[in-house]
């Protein structure tokens, strides 16, 4: 399944850019660090988008689930 083109638009932004319309929260994961990561599920493309932090001192980003690192 490939990613729609509100979900290509998103990866890689930051934390503070709110996620597209057909993104709904499906998750809260509590990462190693003890941050949290919110996990987004597309009503669209059925995708599943990532938003958290790769270690405490970066901010939050958008990434696919599966994007190396997140697995």
């Amino acid at each position: 399944m490939s990613l729609c083109d509100l979900c290509e638009s998103q990866l890689d932004r930051p934390g503070h850019v709110p996620p597209h319309p057909q993104l709904a929260i499906s998750a809260t994961l509590r990462m190693a660090s003890g941050q949290n990561a919110f996990v987004y599920r597309c009503a669209s493309c059925g995708q599943t988008l990532l938003l958290a932090s790769d270690d405490e001192e970066a901010p939050d980003r958008w990434t696919r689930l599966d994007a190396d690192g997140w697995r």
